[in-house]
């Protein structure tokens, strides 16, 4: 994987358009960065009623600068430490495993067996925020303060051609990064460490063969015009992405009522994502992308895949911890195990709120946000 900092003199030279063409008494107006595309739902729906609330509240009016403009998903890390915007997302810690390596422990533990996302973002945030100390301390070398974040829906595999078995995955590039990768290989394919902007070129050229994503991103990123093919099998769930990353800087000169009320908009995006992008948008999407780009649903043999994945969990804790190991992570297999043990109480947790966005907001503040000390963040 390919661990870099690129900053070019146009993303600069948009800043400073920006500011330079605000009125004098918008000039600090801060800058949210996002390398998704401006239809992703993130962009489009969950942090624009964020911003409106902040707004409201505290008068400052941020600036969403969404597809890629100011940094890639490898440059959110290194473009909020140095000011670049004043904050950014999704913080994606595959893209960077060297900069957040204890994030990177949980995010490439692949959850397998179910497609309970309310659960594994609950337990990913109880995990990062309550549980895993060397992970706040990652993000504050990174002069960054992360706020909210989320799981994936289940993964599935969207490819040019029909994919029903094993063997015929064999060989195929796959757009996979991280312990996703290492799956992807374990299945037979030929893992491509693109990111999902980067994959929609590949998949156009041939570049590659299949995406392992979320449904919608068939739909937000254009997947379904070149994979027209949806394996109708879930192949396991990652995360946490990082859904805000603000800049230290910015975050100390804010009054501990202000700070208060970021967090607890985080507990509302992490909600809103979760309930709205990846249960209702991801249902949406597919009725979409069927009706109006002819993608199919491909049957599989569920139990050749589950089996296959089952014992590809045999060799992925050893894998994840030596990974983290290698960049100072020190109790990587403590993080790991205490986010698989927490899923299980999360699942339980989850059956009460069903898919009714204001109660999973309610539970993840009772259980995480309300927990977390704005003065140690």
């Amino acid at each position: 994987m390919s661990l870099y900092r690129n900053f070019s003199l146009s993303a600069v030279a948009l800043v400073g358009a920006l500011l330079s063409a605000a009125p004098a008494h918008a000039q600090s107006d801060p800058v949210f960065g996002s390398w998704t595309p401006p239809m992703e739902y993130q962009n489009r729906v969950t942090m624009p009623k964020v911003f409106g609330v902040i707004e409201k509240e505290t008068g400052v009016k941020w600036k969403l600068v969404a597809g890629g403009q100011l940094a890639d998903g490898r440059g959110i890390f290194n473009g909020v430490r140095d000011g670049l915007m004043q904050a950014g997302g999704p913080a994606i810690a595959t893209y960077q495993p060297n900069l957040v390596p204890s994030l990177y422990a949980i995010y490439s533990t692949n959850i397998l067996g179910h497609n309970d996302v309310i659960a594994t973002t609950g337990a990913a945030l109880e995990t990062f925020y309550l549980n895993c100390p060397s992970c706040l301390e990652e993000f504050k070398k990174l002069n960054g303060v992360p706020l909210a974040g989320w799981t994936s829906s289940a993964y599935m595999l969207a490819c040019r051609e029909p994919i029903k078995t094993l063997a015929d995955l064999k060989g195929k590039r796959i757009r996979a990064t991280g312990g996703a990768a290492e799956f992807i290989k374990h299945l037979g394919g030929v893992p491509v460490g693109a990111t999902l902007v980067e994959a929609v070129g590949l998949l156009q050229r041939g570049g590659l063969d299949c995406q392992y994503g979320i449904i919608d991103w068939l739909r937000t990123f254009g997947y379904a015009d070149f994979a027209k093919h949806l394996t109708d099998h879930p192949l396991g769930l990652t995360g946490p992405a990082i859904g805000m990353m603000l800049n230290r800087d910015f975050w100390n000169k804010l009054s501990p009522e202000h700070k208060k009320l970021y967090v607890q908009q985080a507990a509302w995006m992490s909600a809103n994502q979760v309930v709205g992008n990846f249960i209702k948008a991801n249902e949406d999407g597919l009725k979409q992308i069927m009706k109006d780009k002819g993608v199919q649903l491909v049957k599989v043999d569920g139990k050749e895949w589950d089996k296959a994945a089952q014992a590809f969990k045999t060799d992925e804790r050893k894998m994840n911890v030596a990974t983290a190991t290698k960049f100072g992570v020190k109790d990587a297999a403590k993080i790991i195990e205490h986010y698989e043990k927490a899923v299980e109480r999360w699942r339980k947790l989850a059956k009460d709120v069903g898919q009714d966005e204001a109660k999973v907001q309610a539970l993840y503040e009772k259980e995480v946000f309300s927990k977390i000390d704005i003065n140690k963040l």
